[in-house]
């Protein structure tokens, strides 16, 4: 499926200036035999993989094996947390854990026992930032993170613009972009995306991936790893600087 890629290499090379690419792989704690897979597929392409993990399902002994994974390719792999139970707290409209629906002491309480339930899994290995659930959170919830330590945000590109946190949010979500348009589509999709930001985040949620999809999507990544305009980092290095702060 390589040559399918074609869109995305043009648009590469018409940019007015080198992209950067990064991923986020959302509900780690699901469905861990598809994420080893995933994680197995981006290293071998020696891409990062930025892991956001579900606190309540992130078990000790998954958190053992998660250990393990981060320590044998700390430069390629990290973790850092995505809400705490993954549950709809909305009674109508969009799906959301840190909506409106929910008081900021509510949402403060849960994100800070999803941060202490992770810490107290993985250590230091748990990067402040913070991914919630269906990639939406309500207009005070950035302030709230902000207050419990966490250094940065990631959403979609279309969330409102806040201030209390830097964001690093994704451009394509793979899953979507496959399910609509099979490969083409998701090669237009990451292509418009490159054609529009300097700067794009590829969102996947490995439970859902068929192996074709990640056969795919690892024959892609080889590719644009090899491509000179295109620079492939990590959550933490475009984030560091909020990091460094935080800590």
């Amino acid at each position: 499926m390589r040559h399918l890629l074609s869109p995305v290499l043009r648009a590469l090379d018409t940019a007015a200036a080198p992209r950067t690419l990064w991923l986020r792989d959302d509900d780690a704690g699901w469905a861990p035999a598809a994420l080893w897979a995933l994680v197995h597929t981006t290293q071998a392409a020696g891409v990062p993989l930025a892991l956001a993990a579900i606190p309540q399902a992130v078990d000790p002994a998954f958190a053992h094996s998660l250990c393990a994974h981060l320590d044998a390719a700390p430069g390629l792999l990290s973790v850092h947390q995505h809400g705490l139970a993954h549950l709809n707290h909305e009674s109508a409209g969009r799906k959301c854990e840190f909506g409106p629906a929910r008081s900021a002491a509510q949402q403060a309480a849960d994100i800070a026992a999803g941060r202490a339930h992770l810490q107290r899994l993985l250590g230091a290995r748990l990067q402040p930032f913070f991914t919630p659930p269906w990639n939406r959170c309500a207009a005070g919830t950035p302030a709230l993170l902000a207050a419990a330590g966490l250094a940065g945000l990631s959403r979609s590109r279309s969330a409102p613009v806040q201030i209390d946190l830097p964001e690093l949010n994704v451009d394509v979500d793979w899953c979507r972009a496959w399910r609509e348009g099979g490969p083409a589509g998701t090669a237009q999709a990451l292509a418009q995306a490159f054609a529009q930001q300097p700067c794009v985040g590829l969102m996947l949620h490995h439970a859902a991936m068929q192996p074709a999809e990640l056969a795919c999507l690892g024959s892609w990544l080889h590719a644009l790893a090899a491509h000179p305009r295109l620079g492939l980092r990590s959550m933490a290095q475009l984030l560091q600087p909020a990091a460094e702060v935080a800590a």
